[in-house]
């Protein structure tokens, strides 16, 4: 099982982008999340940053990644 919050989110409605959804987080079984993504953009974008979690800054780490689409994905926010 995993929890994470997404930094921006978007409902998709009758194929096009629609309104941005506020405080997004996501939560589901790994594996069956991963067999339900049906659509990876070509958009990818990574920037390089820092982990401070447990006092490990300036741990070098990446974020990034395509655009994906996720059916039946448990989303949270407003």
């Amino acid at each position: 099982m995993f929890t994470f919050a997404a930094a921006e989110g978007y409902m998709i409605r009758d194929g096009k982008i629609a309104e941005p959804v506020s405080d997004v987080t996501l939560s589901g079984n790994v594996f069956q999340t991963l067999q339900d993504i049906d659509a990876i953009s070509s958009d990818t974008l990574y920037t390089n940053g820092g982990c401070g979690k447990g006092g490990q800054m300036p741990l070098p780490v990446s974020v990034g990644g395509p655009h994906i689409r996720i059916r039946n994905v448990v989303v949270g926010g407003r």
